[in-house]
């Protein structure tokens, strides 16, 4: 049976809940982005339990899967990449690690640096804008900056 998008709907389903339960204790000024993003997560969630659904009907059960990790080594080497994001972060600033992790995709081979360039500054410029002029939260200060 497909229950590939049946379980991982699921589980988006139960984390979005949490986020926007977690979230909702948060003050109202840092409780917009926790709890947006909860419920998107919940929103975008639910076609994928209706596609897992109906796709197990029409194949009668049975389903002709592929393989869940295609590549492991580099599957492994997105794991590594997201724990050292986490790690560095607060001691070498949140806009250089975004930089460093996005420019990641080139080691793990994305062949359009251009493309993954032109990603690049958009998320951080976009980053930028909605943090620090929108929300005026403040962010781990880059290492360089740091006195």
């Amino acid at each position: 049976m497909n229950f590939r998008d049946i379980i991982s709907g699921i589980a988006f389903l139960i984390f979005g809940c949490t986020v926007v339960w977690v979230g909702s204790g948060f003050d109202a000024g840092a409780a917009y982005v926790p709890m947006g993003v909860g419920i998107l997560m919940c929103l975008f969630s639910l076609p994928l339990i209706v596609k897992g659904v109906v796709q197990t009907q029409q194949n009668g059960g049975l389903s002709s899967a592929a393989a869940l990790i295609d590549h492991p080594g580099r599957f492994m080497a997105t794991v590594a990449c997201c724990l050292i994001y986490y790690l560095a972060m607060p001691t070498v600033g949140f806009y250089s690690t975004s930089t460093l992790f996005i420019l990641l995709a080139l080691v793990l081979g994305e062949r359009r640096p251009i493309v993954v360039l032109g990603i690049t500054v958009g998320f951080i410029i976009l980053l930028y804008g909605l943090f620090a002029m929108v929300l005026k939260r403040p962010l781990p200060v880059e290492f360089f900056l740091v006195s």
